[in-house]
């Protein structure tokens, strides 16, 4: 406003009536008749050099009517005239409600300096002027010649923010069961703090009334806190609250001075609606979650649940109590989440359960709980049997499991029957109390040798087991949270060694479990995709991977190869992963021996006739740094609770330091893998012994061959139990060599037994002292699987033949066919021998 005459006069741009009506978005126009306003005093406003004339500009109270509202200017431009007719309601937002508030609260002069009505008439300027560009010139003159008003502007700010109103929140609260309750609203500014001295109206919209005055509506003035009204159910539906709340509103009045006042009306907003169901007649509600969306092998299973009774006030009748049922049902394929059962209308719970057996589903797990609050949330843990005191564990078989609850009429006292008409229960697969039973991945794998030379094709034979069988199906479920199946695992190969000496390999022994970076010492050969499944797979040698391409591994430089087998998890099925430092996972690759030149043979002297030549070496002798592994069960079969052991007869010469160790495997049915299950015995380490030509020990003494074969209970066997398929006789073709030469070497497992009947696996393994396999074998070879049975196999029994009278004499040379028998006997157990070689 400029000074003219005097007298307080405004200054404004001159901008279309049209162009501010769009900006305040006015409503609510009012007809009135002109009205004349008076100038404002001049402790009222604050004055500054306009930045375009230099003249006194007024900000604060410009004008005041006969009922002594003030009156703001809202526009950089027109002098003002004094004068006003049409009113409109500024639209409402914070800023609105803020300046409305503070005009309200500073209407007097009484204790008001005119610092702080102009700090009002900035903020008038600052969110209604139409001319804002303008307006930031004036503006920067104001703080300028007055630098502590936007101090005194944010306290106003803060002031009027904490007394104004930004939102209106409702809750709803059952009280007794679902019958009655309360609302409890709050209506807060935009710090979340309450709010006093709004009037309000808090409307019910179906069947429920305010037990105040048994009306569906019901108003009142806010206080410091939260305001909290009590209702009533009427009848059986749904019923909505919303609350409305008034606020301050500003006027703005058109003119040659637009011109913004504190209006007498208010505005009426609305806050949240919340619904909730109702009901006059009495029924328990069971809420219940699941605590784990996802449960490990091996786990304990709980479940949340809460029980919301009849009772004054959240409170329940005296001396009662809520008996509540649970059952845990798993094996749940993923193929059938989606097929949700609902409990029909007045359904016995018993009968529920019984009708959920009937599409295939029995009950794994039990819980109760017994409930003496309303709203009291137990956890229950799953037990094997109702009352029971051994917990149930996952079964981690990568399938569903689900609780079903139940308020069960006939497990209630006899008052508490007399509220409950039925039996009240949860629906089967209920998605909140559904979870997945993660597995756990078993790994086992022997690579097709443990030593090689450069140019050698690598394989490794790996079998894997715990996935879901249906693993690989799951395209996820949105309700439940879960994602779909990874459908590939990978298996990696890499190389560890130094490539420029062979003598430092060794060095680089694969350690620890996880794998490697990349570095001039260790290189990832390549990575391939297989099917994350159960079952076996080879790698390498040509066979396929996942998407049909052959795989072939060959060693290219001296070192050592390993095969990492990983699959990188999924919703259903957690991460797993082969040790890097596994020693049936790797194989150590020698450079190739260079071949001896044969010394030079002088020529015959005259007359000196040459030797023959020597013997060849049987094709079955083991070259010298070449070991041979004989492995046999000893019996082949069992009964259950019958011990049993593994013998293995190593040939050639052992390294300094080296050991066998043997391991056994649970019990499994025919055509079960092996490999995957639990341990008998578990890498048991025995130190073998060596067994020299003559039947004498290595070591000097005299002991016999039985005893270097050893026995599984006390370490030793008599001569006759170590002949044969179990232990060593002088008449093996492969067997007893001379101690200087080359040594067979003899090593018994501990003995075990089985509780179960079944095919226990054995596997022994020839270690260095560093831990390096040097000779192993598969699971599942001839001679390394006992057959345990239940019962003993019934006798044969044997019948004694009369000896018959010997044939008359033909003629016959018994000395030829006694040669022609010997030969074929020396025949048959050069065979034998041969058989029972597991070369790794």
């Amino acid at each position: 406003m400029t000074v003219r005459n005097g007298a307080p006069k405004l200054i404004c741009i001159i901008v279309a009536a049209v162009l501010a009506m769009l900006a305040f978005g006015l409503t609510n126009r009012t007809a009135l008749a002109e009205q004349s306003l008076d100038d404002s005093p001049s402790g009222m406003y604050m004055t500054y050099p306009s930045p375009e004339t230099g003249k006194p500009t007024a900000v604060g109270v410009i004008a005041l009517d006969k009922n002594g509202n003030y009156y703001y200017c809202s526009e950089i431009g027109e002098n003002v005239d004094y004068v006003i007719s049409d009113t409109t309601i500024v639209d409402d937002s914070d800023a609105a409600r803020r300046v409305a508030w503070l005009m309200d609260r500073y209407s007097t002069t009484v204790g008001t300096g005119r610092l702080v009505f102009a700090s009002i008439g900035m903020f008038v300027h600052d969110y209604f002027d139409v001319n804002q560009e303008r307006w930031q010139a004036h503006r920067a003159e104001m703080v300028k010649k007055y630098p502590h008003i936007e101090e005194r502007m944010e306290r106003l700010w803060e002031e009027a923010g904490r007394n104004t109103v930004s939102s209106a929140v409702v809750e709803q609260t059952y009280a007794k069961g679902i019958r009655e309750g309360d609302v409890i609203a709050r209506i807060v500014n935009g710090y979340d703090e309450p709010v006093a001295g709004i009037s309000y109206t808090i409307t019910l919209n179906g069947p429920a009334v305010f037990v105040d005055n048994g009306e569906a509506t019901i108003s009142g003035v806010t206080g410091d806190g939260p305001i909290t009204h009590a209702w009533r159910a009427t009848a059986v539906g749904e019923v909505s609250v919303t609350p409305t709340y008034d606020v301050p509103a500003l006027e703005y009045m058109p003119g040659a001075q637009d011109l913004i006042s504190l209006s007498d009306e208010t505005t009426t907003r609305g806050g949240d609606v919340v619904r909730f169901a109702v009901r006059r007649d009495f029924e328990p509600t069971i809420v219940t979650t699941t605590a784990q969306g996802a449960v490990e092998a091996g786990d304990y299973v709980h479940d949340d649940v809460t029980v919301l009774l009849d009772g004054e006030r959240g409170q329940w009748l005296d001396g009662e109590a809520v008996n509540a049922t649970g059952w845990y049902f798993d094996g749940i394929p993923a193929a059938r989440v989606d097929d949700d059962l609902a409990p029909d209308a007045g359904e016995r719970a018993e009968a529920f359960v019984k009708r959920i057996g009937e599409s295939g589903y029995a009950p794994a797990g039990y819980g109760t709980a017994t409930f003496t609050g309303s709203g009291q949330t137990v956890r229950v843990r799953a037990m094997t049997e109702f009352g029971g005191d051994e917990p149930y564990r996952a079964a981690g078989d990568g399938l569903f499991g689900t609780w079903v609850w139940a308020i069960e009429r006939d497990e209630q006292s006899d008052a508490m029957r007399e509220y409950l008409e039925h039996d009240i229960v949860t629906p089967f697969l209920d998605p909140a109390e559904t979870n997945v039973n993660r597995p756990e991945i078993a790994v086992e794998s022997t690579v097709a040798e443990s030593r090689a030379t450069v140019g050698d094709e690598l394989s490794d034979t790996i079998t894997i087991g715990g996935f879901p069988d249906d693993h690989g199906s799951f395209t996820g479920d949105a309700a439940l949270g879960l994602g779909a199946d990874r459908t590939h695992a990978q298996v990696s190969v890499w190389w560890a060694g130094d490539a420029d000496d062979p003598s430092k390999d060794d060095d680089w022994r694969p350690s620890g479990t996880q794998v490697p970076t990349e570095d001039e010492h260790h290189r990832l050969i390549g990575t391939w995709d297989y099917p994350a499944v159960n079952g076996r797979i080879v790698v390498g040698g040509g066979q396929p991977d996942a998407h049909g391409d052959p795989v072939h591994i060959v060693a290219e430089t001296h070192g050592w190869y390993v095969f990492v087998w990983s699959f990188a998890g999924d919703d259903r099925v957690p991460a797993a992963s082969s040790a890097y430092d596994d020693a049936w996972e790797r194989t150590r690759v020698t450079p190739p021996e260079e071949p001896e030149t044969p010394p030079e043979t002088p020529p015959d002297e005259p007359g000196e006739e040459t030797p023959p030549p020597d013997e060849e070496t049987p094709p079955d002798e083991p070259e010298d740094d070449e070991l041979v592994l004989n492995t046999q069960v000893d019996p082949e079969h069992a009964t259950v609770g019958e011990s049993f052991r593994d013998v293995a007869t190593i040939r050639g010469a052992l390294p300094d330091g080296a050991y066998v160790t043997f391991s056994a495997w649970e019990a499994i049915g025919d055509g079960e893998l092996p490999g995957l299950n639990g341990k008998l015995l578990d890498e048991a380490k025995v130190e073998p012994i060596a067994v020299c030509a003559d039947g004498a020990t290595a070591d000097g003494a005299d002991d016999a061959v039985g005893e270097a074969a050893g026995d599984a209970a006390d370490g030793s066997v008599t001569g006759d139990e170590a002949t044969g398929e179990n232990g060593l006789d002088s008449s093996d073709s492969f067997g007893l060599v001379d101690c200087d030469r080359s040594t067979v070497w003899s090593a018994t497992s501990p003995a075990v037994s089985s509780s179960a009947a079944g095919l226990v696996h054995w596997r022994a393994t020839v270690f260095s002292k560093d831990g390096d396999v040097l000779v192993t074998h598969a699971l599942g070879v001839e001679g390394e699987v006992v057959t345990v049975t239940e019962e003993p196999e019934e006798p044969v029994e044997t019948v004694e033949e009369t000896p018959e009278e010997p044939l008359p004499f033909t003629g016959s040379d018994f000395g030829v066919v006694l040669s022609v028998a010997c030969i074929a006997l020396l025949a048959g157990l050069s065979l034998l021998a041969a058989a029972h070689r597991h070369p790794a």
